[in-house]
């Protein structure tokens, strides 16, 4: 075995143990944050609604709609320009 084969094992097993110690670190972190940490206890419980409310009747007069969603006068067109966005173009 020569000493460059020797060398990159040796990088590929330090490789390997740096990757382990530091997924173990992250979670000894993790542990020691969330016990430092003070919990969020609320005394009610949380409830979800299954269904949302049901709509008032209004006594048969109808809801404006909000003039800002109107659709467009006209549909889009194409673009005659034959360019375009390029990624990386220079």
């Amino acid at each position: 075995m020569s000493a460059r084969e020797a060398a990159l094992r040796r990088a590929a097993r330090v490789k390997r143990w740096v990757a382990g110690g530091a997924v173990a670190l992250t979670g000894v972190f993790s542990a020691v944050a969330a016990n430092a940490l003070p919990a969020n206890h609320s005394s009610k419980a949380k409830t979800i609604p299954s269904a949302p409310a049901p709509v008032p009747d209004l006594g048969g007069e109808q809801q404006q709609q909000d003039p800002g969603l109107a659709p467009p006068a006209a549909p889009p067109e194409a673009s005659s320009a034959g360019g375009g966005a390029v990624s990386g173009g220079s």
